[in-house]
């Protein structure tokens, strides 16, 4: 290979998710409505994101790793947005190929509409190979297979095999590596099987977090998915961008593309007396989440932790729900960006006076006070040590054992997790 080029790695797209559960946000109706429209616009603005990436770093092709829709029976609206979005692209010159997941397999429901030509969808159930040339040279070749339909059991990497006279491979799939628990096992494969076909770049699909699983001889790479759907895919969600340099070592660099994020936000009632310097926290902490995250709209979950007299305050009916509707007055309005509180967690317990308690004749002051003698050196860390050792010969390579302050730490942790498990409420 005797010059660079570049592509986008892109998957799991999910156009027209339906975000459930967030139909019913009570507030008024045009800060309403604001919300709802942004979280149903979300993966169609993320795709224009994603259009805009490719243009702006004038990439030589896209690739689309699998599940671009949601559902099998895809929406027209999906369907309309996505082939504006091919033609945006087509007019910058800039190819695309596509394989299709389990979530858009081909038995479910696709309108006749005339794909650009710059467009190359892999067909269901076979490997198939598309060369990319640029000033008449061939400088990659891309692979790939969609799915046939939705439960496939097959692997589908050993089916992958790189032609000697390709100048760089790249390998689109929408797997399951290694039995990743976070998702069902489809097109079930090792790294081994990936390294067997000979490409040197794997654009996988299926696992919605980031992921470089190798990378070189081959790269193997998840990119995540484009936009975050609910609480559980928190953080940044983008692609990447993919640099090749001449003699084939590829650069990766990550584009966020998602336009409402989901965070959690952990605040503690250490220290507070009221729920008016609750609220303050609260306020700041949400704040702080909002310039972290740019000028992204956020869905955010704050988690109330830590000891304090406020815990038994907080559990009075009503007095989350308080705080949560000023918040979500505070943080939202009829337009543009918007933090949505979404829930408030309550993970706190009861303030303690453990000097007091240590001092007693009690279960719980027993077990404070071998926590201090712990935490001092002695006979009682040297049992501590003894009885950790066996695991340093058997998972060495693993684990490393506590040492000196992570040591106290994690004694810290296993004192406050005892107090927790046996405090009683009544205890006063």
């Amino acid at each position: 290979m005797d010059t660079g080029f570049s592509f986008i790695h892109a998957a799991d797209l999910h156009l027209d998710s339906p975000f459930r559960g967030y139909a019913g946000i009570d507030c008024e109706e045009e800060t309403r409505e604001n919300i709802l429209r942004q979280l149903r616009d979300g993966t169609f603005l993320a795709l224009d994101n994603l259009v805009r990436a490719c243009i702006q770093n004038q990439v030589d092709f896209l690739v689309l790793a699998g599940d671009v829709y949601d559902q099998a029976d895809r929406s027209l609206r999906a369907q309309l947005r996505l082939r504006d979005a091919f033609a945006r692209l087509a007019a910058a010159g800039i190819p695309v190929f596509v394989a299709h997941g389990n979530h858009d397999h081909s038995e479910g429901f696709q309108a006749a509409l005339a794909w650009p030509d710059n467009v190359h969808i892999f067909a269901p159930g076979e490997v198939e190979a598309r060369p990319v040339t640029r000033g008449g040279k061939e400088i990659a070749r891309v692979y790939g297979i969609s799915y046939p339909r939705r439960d496939v059991s097959q692997n589908y990497a050993s089916m992958f095999r790189r032609d000697l006279s390709a100048p760089f491979a790249v390998a689109v799939l929408h797997c399951n590596v290694g039995g990743n628990s976070e998702h069902a096992d489809y097109a079930p494969c090792s790294l081994e099987d990936l390294a067997a076909g000979g490409f040197d770049y794997w654009a996988l699909g299926h696992v919605h977090r980031r992921l470089t699983l190798k990378e070189h001889g081959p790269c193997v790479v998840y990119p995540g998915n484009l936009q975050g759907r609910g609480p559980h895919e928190t953080g940044a969600r983008g692609c990447y961008l993919v640099r090749v340099k001449p003699g084939g070592l590829a650069e990766l660099s990550f584009l966020e593309t998602d336009t409402v994020r989901w965070a959690t936000q952990r605040v503690s009632i250490q220290g507070l007396g009221t729920e008016q310097e609750l609220l303050e926290s609260l306020d700041a902490g949400l704040a702080e989440l909002s310039r972290a995250h740019g000028q992204r709209s956020l869905v955010a979950r704050l988690e109330l932790a830590g000891r304090g007299p406020l815990h038994r305050r907080l559990q009075r009916p009503g007095a989350l729900d308080g705080l949560l509707e000023e918040l979500r007055r505070r943080f939202t309005g009829p337009s543009g960006r918007f933090v949505w509180p979404e829930s408030i967690r309550l993970r706190t317990a009861p303030e303690v006076d453990k000097e007091s308690l240590r001092g007693s004749r009690t279960l719980l002051g027993d077990l404070l006070e071998i926590a201090r003698e712990a935490r001092c050196g002695g006979r009682l860390r040297d049992q501590l040590a003894e009885a950790l050792a066996p695991l340093q010969g058997r998972a060495a390579r693993f684990i490393q054992l506590p040492q000196g302050k992570d040591l106290d730490e994690l004694i810290e942790a296993a004192e406050e997790m005892a107090l927790d498990l046996l405090w009683e409420e009544d205890a006063r």
